[in-house]
């Protein structure tokens, strides 16, 4: 086929058009904002200040659509360590043990991450990028049903352009126009699974030494559902600097004032963080960002759907970001995307949406699993779920002794296997004993458990 047309340049844009690049003879890419010549924070990106992860398995999708990418990350500043080892978990009132789980992690900011990944993509001979343009609405054939392109707005003036293409990809974020364009062409939208967590972000970078948690590139402490409500994520990135996150679920907020956001830090689960940076340099100012809800658009029960559209990553779903599922998903979902677009156009929307449901299906459940652990948030609450966070709860406490409970807690968690393998025999066994014997406190969690 001829040309394909991205609606923005997020991640999940810029993976969908290295997806499509093989497929297509051109392949553009149109995007509300300016984009930046080096990694910096842009307005369309506004989480793009605070923490972010690359799961396990995103960071090995993006080493098959892009070989050598990881390398080229790490000599771009990214700092590289083991799930396990080099990164130093407080979960359900405990540390994880330390372990050499071989899942690669790497620590590095959104910007750059974004940047390394639009240079690979800039360097496709068949894609090209239209900055400071906004797209109006779809054009369709006279039967209205395929999407024969999209109605663009440039540089914000009121002067309107067709641009033609044999496919259009919603890759807009969860902002996406696409429902609405749907219900205007005469087709139903896609029901909508909301559930509300009212999460804010309240982020500030510091400078970092190499002794700094003794070496650790990252420190995570996460709180106990459902007494606590706050979160901290400190990840080593470029430039010798921490960017340090604390996360507030249900309106529990940290305050952006100097000693406000200090005294947060002091009162998170666990005083790793705090120590580090009670006399650290700070390097910015303090941020914040706020995410309402997880959002999920079931397009794949859409009886009737016009040919030559698809709807892409955060457009698609949208999880509570404390779980670092986004870039992984849609890395997932480039993949997917990849391999359906070799077979005949027709009916690709069918395929693509019945495949991204499945990829979604396991991070959906995860971040809805663990919200759930707090009774404000409102959502049906079967027998299973209470079971199931239950049953997790008994592993994250095995997993301060057990490596092999551990190190299969972080596979999944890195979305390298689904949440049933926690529930093989040999891992409930093991959760089991662990969970008889008497507690052991570590009073330095450097130190390795004995098993």
């Amino acid at each position: 086929m001829k040309h394909a047309i991205v609606i923005g340049s997020s991640m999940a844009g810029l993976l969908a058009a290295r997806a499509l690049s093989t497929r297509f003879e051109q392949v553009t890419v149109l995007e509300r904002d300016r984009l930046p010549e080096n990694p910096e924070p842009r307005k369309g990106v506004p989480q793009g200040r605070h923490a972010h992860a690359l799961l396990a398995a995103g960071l090995n999708s993006l080493e098959s659509l892009f070989p050598g990418m990881t390398q080229t990350l790490i000599q771009a500043g990214a700092l590289s360590g083991d799930a396990a080892a080099s990164i130093r978990w407080f979960q359900f009132g405990g540390y994880k043990v330390r372990s050499h789980s071989g899942i690669t992690g790497l620590c590095l900011s959104r910007p750059l991450i974004e940047s390394t990944v639009y240079g690979a993509v800039t360097n496709l001979p068949n894609v090209s990028f239209v900055e400071t343009c906004s797209v109006i609405a779809l054009t369709t054939s006279p039967d209205k049903s395929k999407v024969t392109g999209v109605q663009v707005s440039l540089d914000d003036y009121e002067i309107f352009e067709n641009l033609d293409a044999d496919l259009v990809v919603d890759a807009s974020g969860h902002g996406s126009l696409a429902p609405n364009w749907l219900e205007d062409l005469g087709y139903a939208k896609p029901i909508q699974s909301i559930i509300k967590i009212n999460v804010g972000y309240t982020t500030r970078t510091y400078r970092r030494h190499s002794s700094d948690l003794g070496g650790d590139i990252a420190a995570i402490l996460a709180p106990k559902a459902p007494e606590q409500k706050r979160a901290g994520v400190m990840l080593a990135m470029e430039g010798n600097r921490w960017m340090l996150t604390i996360v507030g679920t249900l309106g529990d907020h940290a305050p952006s004032d100097e000693a406000g956001f200090l005294e947060a830090v002091k009162n998170l689960p666990a005083p790793d963080i705090y120590n580090v940076i009670k006399n650290a340099e700070p390097l910015s100012s303090i941020v914040t960002f706020k995410y309402p809800h997880n959002q999920r658009r079931h397009y794949e029960k859409l009886t009737r759907f016009p040919e030559g559209l698809l709807v892409f990553g955060d457009a698609l779903c949208s999880f509570n970001p404390i779980y670092g599922q986004g870039m992984t998903v849609a890395a997932l979902e480039a993949l997917a995307l990849l391999e359906e677009s070799r077979a005949e156009l027709d009916g690709l929307a069918k395929r693509f949406f019945a495949r991204a449901a499945t990829i979604i299906e396991t991070p959906w459940t995860i971040a809805v699993g663990e919200d759930l652990r707090y009774p404000e948030v409102e959502a049906p609450r079967g027998p299973a779920v209470k079971f199931i966070n239950w049953y997790i709860g008994k592993v994250h406490i095995a997993s301060r002794t057990d490596t092999v409970v551990c190190n299969a807690f972080h596979k999944v968690s890195n979305l390298l296997e689904a949440p049933p393998s926690l529930f093989a025999p040999s891992i409930v066994a093991r959760v089991i004993r662990a969970n008889l014997q008497k507690p052991k406190r570590l009073s330095n969690p450097l130190q390795p458990a004995a098993i």
